[in-house]
């Protein structure tokens, strides 16, 4: 059980310390207890981010470099990850999960040892793998996030980042918080983003070919002369999203959601397999998705 309370008002003091390097301050921002009660509130919400805070560089530089040899299922099957010289401490993580406990999460264990003396505390095992997820693919798009890196939900947290013209082909994206992010241009091919919410999303030119988007929120989002063939968008919320000249051979649009505010001129669809749920309360019928027959 954890045995700190990384309130707020602790880790402001946490904080304070780092900066104004008195003594005692200082003392108790590199103690084993000081640093565990940052790294849980770090694993918990996603950390208090500064742009000068030395903790939160070392933990993502020396936990992103860790990453890159730890697989989700072996860190959960037992592995270990080490992190040395976090303030001048040792952290150690690790996972133990009850084979066949399919109702009890699995909770990550984070020891802080210094100079023969250890603390431990514990946080949710899956909030903790959405921290990581959010550090690796910072590390690999050099993702700018200013804000928590997580939701309150747990759900990684891309709201207005900017991914344009990238290579993020078989990326899984499956219930990320990205509200107005920036996907000019870039290819999205075989990517996972179901249930994401990506309102407001600037995707005009990307290429969705066989994307997963099933379920996605895709509401006022600009998809202007994107390349969805084969794409998976049922259930999706597509409520006022422009769609002009994007190219729909071949996508499911079982279920999916187009209010009359869609725009869909030119639109290349020939072998849709579903039409748009065109359920509205307005006079306004948007146009079918089906080909016309002559």
């Amino acid at each position: 059980m954890p045995i700190t309370n990384a309130s707020q008002e602790n880790i402001l003091k946490y904080l304070h310390a780092a900066s104004t390097g008195t003594k005692e301050a200082m003392k108790n921002a590199t103690s084993p207890r000081g640093v565990l009660e940052w790294l849980v509130n770090f694993f918990t919400c996603g950390g208090v981010r500064r742009s000068k805070e030395r903790c939160f560089q070392e933990v993502v530089e020396k936990l992103t470099s860790a990453l890159l040899h730890v697989s989700k299922d072996a860190f959960y099957s037992g592995t270990k990850i080490f992190m040395e010289d976090v303030n001048g401490c040792t952290t150690r993580l690790s996972c133990v999960t009850v084979p066949g406990d399919e109702n009890n999460a699995s909770m990550v264990t984070i020891e802080v040892s210094k100079d023969g003396k250890t603390i431990a505390g514990e946080v949710n095992g899956e909030t903790f793998w959405s921290v990581c997820r959010m550090l690796t693919l910072m590390s690999k798009y050099n993702i700018q996030q200013e804000d928590s890196l997580i939701t309150e939900e747990g759900k990684l947290n891309l709201g207005g980042v900017y991914l344009a013209y990238k290579d993020l082909r078989g990326e899984n994206f499956e219930n990320i918080h990205a509200p107005f992010i920036d996907f000019y241009g870039s290819d999205l091919s075989g990517v996972n983003l179901s249930g994401a919410n990506l309102h407001g999303a600037t995707m005009g030119f990307a290429k969705l070919v066989g994307a997963n988007m099933a379920n996605t929120d895709m509401s006022g989002a600009n998809l202007t002369n994107a390349n969805m063939t084969d794409a998976d968008i049922s259930g999706a919320d597509l409520t006022d999203a422009v769609l002009c000249n994007v190219k729909l051979t071949g996508v499911n649009l079982k279920d999916a959601k187009a209010i009359s505010g869609s725009r869909l001129p030119e639109a290349s669809q020939p072998d849709v397999q579903h039409r748009f749920d065109t359920q509205d309360n307005t006079n306004e019928t948007p146009p079918s998705l089906l080909p016309i027959s002559d």
